[in-house]
């Protein structure tokens, strides 16, 4: 299964936006990247934005990993999008690159893709950014199944620890308690942080934003 796409040239990963500092998508404070281009458009999807391939900006990966090296108060990054995957390898050199500053460095993964289909794939680089990763939220958004719980979007989605490394704070997706989020406005437009409520949702819907 063929699964990387060539969203920008060899230098530039395709972005939605980014923030350099939140707690509301993992734990600890983190980075967030949202990636441009999804090939899913699950109904119902809040991130619809970031579907088209030809939206957002073809940002220098490089950049990018010098903003994340440089905000020393987080302890890795979350990245979602859009379809994270499409991008793997872009997103296996911008890894690459924040730990060679910072070997320790966290990296948790939203992708609408399941374990599976990721692991049968032939593509070397969707393998290593696997490899990368520390937790991957797994599987399409089904909006019949979006149950207002934890930190994934509906109930069908996993959360699959591929290390070790946040055991104390899975409970952060296990705890199914409720969800955090908050709307910024970024190049004119709000953005929405985190796993959205089904409150939340009611409210940007009167607003208009979704």
């Amino acid at each position: 299964m063929g699964i990387i796409k060539n969203y920008a040239d060899e230098d530039r990963i395709r972005i939605s936006w980014y923030i350099k500092k939140t707690d509301l998508l993992g734990p600890f404070l983190r980075s967030v990247l949202w990636v441009q281009g999804c090939i899913r458009n699950c109904p119902g999807c809040i991130a619809e934005h970031t579907h088209s391939p030809e939206g957002g900006k073809a940002v220098h990966i490089s950049k990018i990993a010098e903003r994340f090296i440089t905000e020393t108060s987080t302890e890795g990054m979350t990245i979602t999008g859009g379809e994270p995957f499409l991008q793997a390898d872009k997103l296996c050199r911008l890894i690459g690159e924040i730990k060679a500053s910072r070997p320790n460095y966290g990296v948790i993964i939203y992708t609408g893709f399941t374990y599976e289909e990721l692991t049968s794939s032939s593509e070397k680089k969707v393998r290593e950014l696997l490899c990368m990763t520390d937790i991957l939220i797994d599987g399409p958004y089904v909006a019949e199944l979006d149950d207002n719980k934890g930190l994934r979007g509906s109930s069908n989605q996993r959360v699959i620890p591929l290390t070790a490394r946040y055991s104390d704070q899975m409970n952060l997706y296990t705890d199914l308690t409720g969800r955090r989020n908050s709307m910024v406005v970024k190049d004119s437009a709000f953005r929405m942080i985190g796993i959205p409520s089904s409150v939340s949702k009611e409210i940007m819907e009167e607003l208009g934003i979704i």
